[in-house]
């Protein structure tokens, strides 16, 4: 629980995989009709369901996103923000395994990848930009 301006919320995780192939990070473009960040660039992953483990959890929500069979092998980051006056923390996992090629689900128009320098000219989600300046110097 997280108290925020005199509330107390539960905060929301959202869980988002890191694909690299080839010095490139795969990134989707979310719906216009998307209910946050809509027309974003942004990582595939979404919200855990009830009682799921994390990096099964991201596993899932890559292979629902985009038709790709990934294993998340380690935590890469972690921030936190207040979206709407709710807490978020959004997880941010390295992959390995991404094989096939990209399917996507509706909540996405395409997809690209591109290198840290080319996504950080994109309008990404908040989280992106702070993963990139915090975390990853290469690509």
């Amino acid at each position: 629980m997280i108290t925020y301006n005199s509330h107390t919320y539960k905060m929301k995780l959202i869980q988002k995989a890191i694909i690299k192939r080839m010095g490139k990070f795969l990134i989707l473009h979310r719906s216009p009709k998307a209910a946050f960040f809509p027309s974003h660039w942004d990582f595939p992953g979404g919200k855990l369901e009830q009682g799921e483990d994390p990096r099964a959890g991201v596993e899932r929500e890559v292979l629902e996103e985009t038709g790709l069979r990934v294993t998340a092998t380690a935590i890469a980051g972690a921030y936190d923000m207040v979206l709407r006056g709710i807490p978020h923390r959004f997880i941010l996992y390295q992959t390995e395994g991404s094989v096939g090629d990209v399917r996507l689900s509706g909540e996405h128009t395409t997809y690209r990848c591109v290198t840290r320098k080319g996504i950080l000219k994109l309008k990404t989600e908040p989280y992106i930009r702070i993963y990139f300046e915090k975390h990853s110097k290469g690509g």
